[in-house]
């Protein structure tokens, strides 16, 4: 059954990654965008390639991962995730 809940676990975070991306190449933002990566740049947990800022936790990209509704922070310091 583990099994089964990491599979599902990683299709859903798959799909977070694409809708990042795609919302990122697009400059599609919502209201929740620039407030996400704001908490993100403020955290012990991140880190910078260049100019591109990483969670050292979850290692995603900060902001494409912020364009994703469903996505949360690793740590929980995004507002109105549920």
């Amino acid at each position: 059954m583990k099994c089964c809940k990491k599979a599902k676990q990683a299709a859903v975070t798959l799909t977070h990654i694409a809708q990042g991306y795609s919302r990122l190449v697009r400059v599609k933002k919502y209201e929740f965008t620039d407030d996400r990566i704001r908490v993100c740049r403020k955290c012990d947990q991140n880190y910078w390639i260049g100019r591109a800022l990483f969670c050292s936790i979850c290692k995603c990209f900060v902001p494409a991962k912020a364009r994703v509704e469903g996505a949360k922070c690793p740590l929980g310091k995004w507002e109105n995730e549920d």
